[in-house]
């Protein structure tokens, strides 16, 4: 999977970008989405496969966001990790670039 610098949600134009000791509080975190500053941000010492989960876990979040979906954390992890399986399962299903 090719991780880009920008992602498009509805209207929104997302910034990716990797950033070292990324926290939530105490917790240590993957990745995390910024709504107001339009960034996803990703944990530089995770494994690419974990950013690339991670990514898509996020992308989820301002899906859900945009769209008034109501997700719960829960099925965001579900969804995330099941899109992920999914596209590395059939990594030709969208093109060459997956």
């Amino acid at each position: 999977m090719n991780i880009p610098e920008k992602v498009k949600i509805l209207y929104k134009e997302y910034t990716v970008e990797e950033q070292e000791n990324l926290h939530d509080g105490g917790k240590e975190l993957y990745g995390q989405i910024h709504y107001l500053s339009e960034k996803i941000m990703l944990n530089t010492n995770s494994s690419d496969k974990q950013k690339e989960a991670t990514f898509l876990h996020e992308i989820i979040h301002g899906l859900d966001e945009m769209y008034c979906i109501g997700l719960k954390e829960k099925q965001v992890e579900k969804l995330g990790t099941a899109l992920y399986i999914l596209l590395q399962d059939n990594p030709k299903m969208f093109g060459e670039n997956l």
